[in-house]
């Protein structure tokens, strides 16, 4: 008995219904799995193994040469719905066939096709299996900060990778004003694993799984979730949602980094707001990171974060760490220099330092996480002392 392929479609809802029923007649081969709402979608089908067809609509801007080699590089074959006047250009994006949406038998009898013209796909050892979901809940690590690009991201993605050295870590980018994780780490950036994410959490309970089949696999301990592919669609990530997500993180990972946004640290408002994503992190995180620039001008934003997270009453561990310091910014003796000033607004705070590194921007420059094979530098050596630290306590 032949196998059914699972199809996930993403069309004009003028088409969808037909071609749907015309799939379902044919349950011997073929099984429609999801109805997606953006190719993003379709992409975590495809990654979780879902499904191994796709129906897209050919006038999709996200269907690129990019976005169709993703998918096939996962082993799914995509079915472009256009006219035959677009048929040329959709071909050479390297969809599998080209079928007229109105036209539903033709969408079927292309999907059995590109089940026979499939070509299986080895396995390779640069594609090991995920490590096992953790027993116990895992912890979730806040990385917030101030204003002003203090090297939060950088920060965060180097935490993940050193923490991803003592057990399964994910990294996480909920930083929606500002999502920069794929691009730091040379990322597909079509593809939202946050936004798949919230849509998935939107519809019902997050297990661990959907975080697993929204991730991309970094390294055999480290897994990432992207963040929104602008940010102006931060709106598809509520407080509820994120929430959800911290909590089905939690259960996925021995150690979660969540690299949120700067925040407002105005009086919470009602109605739907951008600090909203932040704030939810922030009431379900078990340690938070800050992050500030060293400088005269990071020191003071530090302190009007400081007083802002006082008022907040929550109590859980808090590390500070000072980033880019160096004597040109701070003074010839950037480190009391730094006791002195922030003890001014956080009496007996012990914070940490990373100093000012062209390592980093080389390794950014490769797309590597610091701590990554070849980023070794001074900034990674302290990243790492400071990890270190707070491994026996996490």
């Amino acid at each position: 008995m032949s196998a059914v392929h699972g199809v996930v479609i993403l069309a004009d809802q003028r088409w969808e219904a037909p071609i749907i029923q015309a799939i379902q007649s044919r349950a011997d081969a073929l099984a429609i799995v999801r109805r997606c709402a953006d190719l993003a979608e379709v992409i975590a089908a495809a990654r979780a193994g879902v499904a191994d067809l796709a129906v897209i609509d050919g006038a999709d801007p996200d269907l690129t040469a990019e976005a169709v080699a993703s998918l096939q590089s996962v082993g799914m074959s995509v079915v472009a719905l256009a006219p035959h006047a677009d048929r040329a250009r959709l071909r050479s994006l390297g969809v599998a066939s080209v079928a007229a949406p109105a036209s539903p038998e033709q969408v079927v009898n292309s999907l059995i096709a590109a089940t026979r013209a499939r070509r299986p796909i080895p396995a390779t050892a640069s594609a090991p299996p995920p490590p096992p979901m953790p027993t116990d809940p895992g912890t979730v690590l806040a990385v917030w900060g101030t204003s002003g690009a203090p090297g939060r991201t950088t920060l965060a993605a180097g935490i993940a990778t050193a923490l991803a050295k003592v057990g399964p870590s994910l990294l996480i980018d909920a930083d929606i004003a500002n999502p920069t994780i794929a691009h730091l780490l040379g990322l597909p950036v079509h593809a939202s694993g946050l936004s798949i994410l919230a849509r998935t959490a939107s519809r019902g309970p997050l297990t661990p799984e959907d975080v697993a089949g929204a991730s991309v696999r970094r390294a055999d301990n480290l897994a990432v979730v992207t963040g929104l592919v602008t940010p102006h669609r931060w709106r598809e990530v509520s407080r509820t949602s994120i929430e959800a997500i911290v909590g089905a993180a939690r259960l996925c990972a021995r150690y979660s980094v969540i690299d949120i946004a700067a925040t407002s640290l105005e009086k919470a408002t009602r109605g739907v707001n951008r600090d909203d994503v932040a704030l939810g992190v922030l009431e379900r995180a078990d340690r938070l990171v800050i992050v500030a620039r060293g400088d005269i001008v990071g020191i003071n934003r530090l302190s009007f974060l400081a007083r802002w997270w006082s008022e907040q009453g929550r109590d859980i561990p808090v590390d500070v760490i000072v980033n880019r310091v160096s004597s040109d910014a701070i003074g010839a003796r950037p480190v009391a220099a730094l006791q002195a000033a922030i003890g001014a607004f956080m009496p007996g705070r012990i914070f940490h330092t990373v100093n000012e590194d062209p390592g980093v921007a080389r390794a950014a420059l490769r797309a590597q996480a610091l701590g990554e094979k070849g980023t070794r530098c001074q900034a990674t050596d302290a990243l790492e002392a400071i990890v270190a630290q707070w491994v026996p306590t996490l």
